[in-house]
């Protein structure tokens, strides 16, 4: 008992300390702006008052006391105070320290047409983003032209097929992004994706026979994106900038096949039969192209967060769309134990997919002066 109530007369001397000192703070910092107000920009650079002490204006600031709003206060006002004081080089120094606080510092119209300027002098966006998500996908499957391995001409009307998508593929993808101007920005990276789709055959007459063939493809994808961020510069009260923004992408990939097998294959009715081990592999039969492109387009919201509001979390919806056949169609027909034994040929498709994804983007900054200015 003895402990705990020392424990709590600790914890309520620890905050009423802490308290404290972020008040003296807070006072310290409006004493300064108030003198930038009335021009005695002397009064805030000297850092000692007038016993010789260090201020606490300076304190608060090198021990990190003072709240984030009131640290790029308190930084924007030393560079205002040595912009001037003619003091460009020191300037320039305090603005690096400020865009390191809030890297996408926004000016308003409250402040001077000087620091404006000033301030367009220097490259404060991003350099570069990287994003990562994972997402799971569905696939929908375009058919090209229809193949099966019984359809005679006098039994076609009697064959039944159809290619069906199924759920829970997954991808995984990793990019790296670059903002242009005015919302836009221009992306590239790799993607892992790992889509199924499988085919349901029915012969009516005269076998009452039904089959199964369930495809899986890994794919490694290269896409090359253009983003439109939309509302990027809107400013609200509270954080100075909009912490939801939707946005809207459009893109193409390149697309290699790395592996393609049936994960479930077998046929009912009459005799039944499934797929031995060893042909079960679509890549070992040389039946689907290897190489492919897609183009895609999709809809998403990035979610600002962290103290400086420039990291994002991210969600998404996406489509793709692929442009050519997935079957190698000079080796359709390769798997014996596939068309005669389960009775199935592999038409010639597309696989298109939706994607839901969710992700993170990390912002990467270099504050320097442009080169024009130096």
């Amino acid at each position: 008992m003895k402990n705990f109530l020392l424990i709590c007369l600790l914890s309520g001397f620890t905050y009423s300390a802490v308290a404290q000192l972020a008040t003296k703070c807070t006072r310290a910092l409006e004493e300064a702006e108030a003198a930038f107000e009335q021009g005695r920009l002397l009064f805030i650079l000297d850092q000692t008052n007038n016993k010789g002490e260090r201020k606490n204006f300076y304190e608060c600031l090198e021990n990190k006391v003072f709240s984030i709003e009131e640290e790029i206060r308190a930084r924007k006002l030393l560079v205002k105070a040595y912009l001037f004081t003619d003091n460009e080089e020191e300037a320039e120094n305090k603005l690096i320290d400020l865009v390191k606080v809030d890297k996408e510092h926004q000016l308003t119209s409250a402040d001077p047409a000087e620091l404006h300027f000033y301030y367009s002098k220097f490259r404060t966006r991003p350099i570069f983003r990287i994003g990562l998500k994972v997402g799971t996908n569905v696939s929908r499957i375009a058919v090209l032209q229809e193949f099966n391995a019984f359809a005679l001409p006098d039994r076609t009307k009697d064959y039944r097929s159809k290619e069906i998508g199924l759920p829970l593929g997954f991808n995984a993808e990793a990019t790296i992004e670059k903002y242009i101007f005015k919302g836009i920005e221009v992306g590239g990276g790799l993607q892992y994706r790992v889509l199924s789709y499988g085919v349901e055959g029915k012969f009516i007459e005269p076998d009452q026979l039904t089959y199964i063939a369930i495809n899986r493809s890994t794919m490694l994808r290269f896409p090359l994106l253009i983003r439109y961020n939309y509302n990027y510069s809107a400013l609200n009260k509270e954080s100075g900038r909009v912490k939801l923004i939707p946005y809207a992408y459009i893109g193409g990939s390149f697309d290699r096949v790395i592996n393609a097998e049936y994960v479930d294959t077998n046929r009912s009715g009459g005799t039944a039969f499934t797929l031995p081990s060893g042909s079960t592999s679509l890549t070992d039969f040389d039946q689907v192209a290897e190489e492919n492109i897609s183009i895609f387009g999709g809809l998403g919201v990035k979610y600002r967060f962290g103290r400086s509001l420039v990291n994002f979390l991210t969600l998404e919806l996406r489509y793709d769309n692929a442009l050519f056949n997935y079957i190698n169609p000079e080796n359709r027909w390769n798997n014996d134990d596939l068309r005669f034994g389960v009775g199935h040929v592999e038409d010639d498709l597309a696989i298109n997919a939706y994607t839901i994804s969710i992700g993170y983007t990390q912002s990467f900054y270099l504050p320097r002066k442009r080169k024009e200015f130096r």
